[in-house]
């Protein structure tokens, strides 16, 4: 056990498995309560996905981060007591369409400055944004986005830039298969509260929530079969750890991926925002309103959302800041990683969307639970992560809760 670890009671009547955000929540969530918990962290370091590094005096999440207001995820953390500073990005920006970069279409007056639609495709994709508040997510579950924008909006330009927003709000590139529900749901998000880019990084809730009082944590500790306790928590590695933990199988829907480069510069880049519409590629100035580099200095991140087996094109990746006016010269240090899970399992239309993922229950073993993005009927990235994790430390809370007290004569 590491020494920053808390030293850990004999026989927690809780075990957590895994120490990455869904795990830490959990964790809490339990604590105060007054059940004794534990989280057990195969890696020495605590975060998993939302783990940060520190380069440079620049720091880089695990790939581009934006929480969600008003979600789950901020409601959860905001309960525990763990602080959220940082700022919302501006909705003006770039679209890249036919290897041109115009003005992106965010609100009435950018759609009416854009060159990247014509008047016909405008049209179009007002509607569709128009649309996106006051539709029923739910009732698109078994729909694929595919076939939704299809519907609204056919394909040419407006269903391009359509599926890049839709990659940007839910990391994935697989539109064939992901249910329009994920989609929808996180427009409807994005548009009704945006996200926030936080200080610090996400670094910032894992180091808060490890340090709330009662969560007691061991790192280094690898568990290759389930603990022995009243009740268990699998938050760690997805279905493939919890399945070889239970010996089942998950029917669960592919991974999404991506491929990104972060980069600590000099100077601010002439444009924030760059959505690639016919090309799955994203870059974002994240420090332009959170604390992530040194004073005068920028921290960017560049993102290509990948089909599964799909390779990274090195080139375009490299290439594509330069539509936001960053240069070689700019750059003081970067971070490349070739490939990254973005969602676990992506909730498909298939499987009927979000209630086709894994309950939290669904084990096997009535003392053992699951938390992570690709369980539970509720959100999309953290929010599904913190959800589960919710219901899963409720359901181990109330298992602890009914067991027969031995009684001392």
């Amino acid at each position: 056990m590491d020494a920053q670890n808390k030293p850990a009671k004999t026989n927690p009547d809780v075990i957590v498995v895994g120490g990455g955000l869904a795990g830490l929540a959990a964790a809490a969530m339990v604590a105060r309560t007054g059940v004794a918990v534990e989280v057990r962290e195969r890696s020495r370091k605590l975060g998993g996905f939302a783990r940060s590094a520190n380069k440079d005096g620049f720091t880089f999440n695990q790939g581009p981060h934006a929480l969600y207001n008003g979600g789950p995820a901020e409601r959860i953390l905001t309960e525990l007591g763990v602080t959220m500073s940082g700022g919302q990005p501006a909705s003006n920006g770039l679209a890249v369409l036919h290897g041109k970069a115009e003005v992106l279409p965010s609100g009435p007056v950018s759609m009416l400055r854009t060159g990247a639609l014509g008047m016909r495709d405008k049209a179009k994709f007002a509607k569709l944004m128009t649309q996106v508040p006051r539709l029923d997510a739910g009732s698109l579950a078994s729909t694929s986005t595919a076939e939704w924008i299809d519907d609204l909006v056919g394909d040419g330009r407006a269903a391009a830039l359509a599926h890049g927003f839709v990659r940007l709000s839910t990391y994935c590139n697989d539109p064939g298969e992901l249910s329009a529900e994920v989609a929808v749901t996180q427009l409807q998000a994005a548009l009704a509260n945006g996200v926030t880019y936080l200080d610090n990084g996400w670094q910032s809730l894992v180091d808060q929530l490890q340090n709330l009082p009662g969560v007691v944590v061991t790192t280094g500790a690898s568990v290759d079969e389930l603990p022995d306790a009243a009740a268990v928590i699998i938050a760690a590695g997805g279905h493939s750890t919890a399945g070889a933990l239970l010996d089942r199988t998950f029917d669960v829907g592919p991974a999404a991926q991506a491929s990104c480069i972060d980069y600590g510069l000099s100077r601010a880049p002439d444009h924030n925002v760059v959505l690639g519409a016919d090309i799955p590629f994203y870059f974002s100035n994240h420090s332009a309103v959170a604390n992530l580099a040194p004073d005068g200095h920028h921290h960017v991140a560049v993102a290509q959302y990948l089909r599964e087996g799909e390779e990274p094109d090195v080139e375009q990746l490299e290439s594509f800041p330069s539509y936001a006016g960053v240069t070689e010269a700019d750059v003081v240090v970067k971070r490349r990683m070739h490939r990254m899970t973005t969602v676990t399992a992506m909730a498909t239309a298939a499987r009927g969307g979000f209630r086709g993922r894994p309950a939290v229950t669904d084990t096997g073993h009535a003392n053992v639970f699951l938390a992570g993005d690709w369980v539970g009927p509720t959100g999309h990235l953290a929010d599904a992560a913190l959800a589960s994790a919710e219901q899963a430390a409720q359901a181990a809370v109330q298992l602890v809760s009914d067991r027969p007290r031995l009684v001392r004569r």
